[in-house]
């Protein structure tokens, strides 16, 4: 499929795609099962939906490890909560939803794309 951040059809289908599957288990929906965020959208992944896709876009890898990276570079180096040596409180305690969810992001990118993550790799440890 090629680069998925050029088309706003495609972004409209990965964000409801990633709503469906990321939406129903994330930790902070509230007990209906709609999101229990404060504000909505304070959302880490769908306020930097078009960085994200962009940023796995770029990559062309079984390997979950190149997709971290290429996060790290394009979307949490401008995020608010990593410090200026990469550290990231949120992210350390588990609270960063991108990183808490990155396997079923990309995995749910990678397959709108037509390529697949490399079976049982988990951020490069088999």
């Amino acid at each position: 499929m090629g680069r998925l951040a050029e088309s706003k059809e495609s972004l409209a289908m990965l964000e409801e795609l990633l709503r469906r599957r990321i939406c129903g288990v994330c930790v902070d929906r509230n007990t209906e099962g709609g999101c229990g965020l404060s504000n909505p959208d304070e959302c880490g992944l769908f306020n930097r939906f078009p960085k994200i896709v962009a940023a796995v876009s770029r990559v062309e890898s079984e390997k979950l490890e190149d997709y971290v990276a290429a996060i790290r570079e394009d979307v949490c180096e401008g995020c608010a909560n990593q410090m200026l040596d990469g550290y990231c409180r949120v992210r350390e305690e588990v609270r960063c939803v991108l990183d808490r969810y990155l396997v079923l992001i990309v995995s749910a990118l990678e397959e709108v794309r037509g390529t697949r993550l490399q079976h049982g790799m988990v951020l490069g440890r088999p």
